[in-house]
């Protein structure tokens, strides 16, 4: 199994995400991955390719991915350009992680509608995927019309696109565009599995009979020395993804809509959807993911509001020296 992880996030916190990076590639960890929202202050990235770019930089081996960035928001030709020329900076560690977004707030900001995103979505993945692949392309689409372009550099070998999303439609593109459904860290196993078995129905219907690139699951991670280090850790950071954000106002498609379970009580929240614990009861966990679910990459979410720079890169050393031996 590979793992991954979702560092220190927010616009002024670059060079922290930087140094976990680094250190994540001396550790042997197999992926490092950057996340996508606007104006929430101290968290999460309003431009991950670009912050991605400095990390290409300054790795060789690590490989660098977006969970997610939200499509919708850019121009496909710039995300075609922008990637290839991260796979060409990263020599091919690159992975682009793209989902329809969600936030009414943020399709404001950019002045796009929340309406027929979706459709433009797959208009957009179609169109970058032939960039990457075409000498000149001419595109006729309900959203996007091109003739005879071509970009440069193209990919010498095209970055994969993993598809993230819950509803129906989201599996369906994944299964119909994408080389892997990545499943988000907020649903419970049961949901995990239920939307699972729907990817796989549609890939069936796609005709697509071989098993995608990767199983990836992103999962929302606390690790100490012991079991009540970091349930305390948890009660004092991971809930506020949950209780003030998710859970106050952003309309998130599970939490406080599919998914009622209480957004402030963690022993509610956490059973079979975080990963919390001592090493030996994360490798309790994260086994009961394998064995249920059978992701073979793991991308462990570590950054929460108010945690510390210092405690992130002792979960790294957790994680590496005492986890993943464990598991692989």
């Amino acid at each position: 199994m590979k793992f991954g992880f979702i560092g220190t996030e927010g616009g002024r916190f670059y060079r922290e995400f930087l140094d976990e990076v680094l250190r994540a590639e001396e550790l042997g960890f197999d992926s490092a991955w950057l996340e996508e929202h606007h104006g929430v202050e101290n968290h999460y990235w309003p431009s991950p390719l670009m912050c991605l770019a400095g990390a290409a930089t300054r790795t060789s081996k690590i490989e660098l991915g977006t969970d997610i960035i939200v499509l919708p928001f850019y121009h496909p030709v710039r995300v075609a350009e922008d990637s290839a020329m991260l796979a060409v900076m990263s020599e091919g560690r690159f992975v682009l992680g793209a989902a329809i977004g969600y936030k009414p707030d943020e399709f404001a900001l950019y002045q796009e509608p929340l309406k027929m995103r979706g459709a433009r979505f797959s208009e957009a993945v179609d169109l970058i995927r032939q960039l990457w692949a075409g000498d000149s392309v001419t595109f006729e689409g309900r959203y996007y019309q091109l003739q005879d372009v071509r970009i440069e550099p193209r990919p010498d070998v095209a970055p994969q696109i993993w598809i993230g999303g819950w509803g129906n439609l989201s599996l369906q593109r994944a299964a119909s565009l994408g080389d892997a459904w990545v499943p988000g860290p907020t649903a419970g196993l049961e949901k995990l599995l239920d939307c699972q078995a729907t990817y796989r129905e549609h890939m069936a219907t796609a005709g697509r009979e071989t098993e995608p690139a990767s199983a990836p699951l992103t999962r929302e991670v606390v690790i100490a020395d012991t079991d009540a280090e970091a349930n305390e850790i948890a009660e004092r950071h991971l809930l506020v993804n949950y209780r003030d954000e998710y859970g106050g106002g952003w309309q998130h498609p599970l939490i406080g809509s599919t998914d009622a379970t209480p957004v402030n009580r963690l022993g509610a929240l956490s059973t079979d959807r975080f990963i919390i614990g001592s090493p030996e009861t994360c490798v309790r966990q994260i086994q009961r993911f394998a064995d249920t679910f059978g992701m073979d990459h793991l991308i462990c979410r570590l950054y929460f509001p108010g945690i510390s720079h210092d405690h992130i890169m002792r979960e790294l050393e957790l994680l590496a020296n005492e986890v993943m031996p464990a598991i692989r």
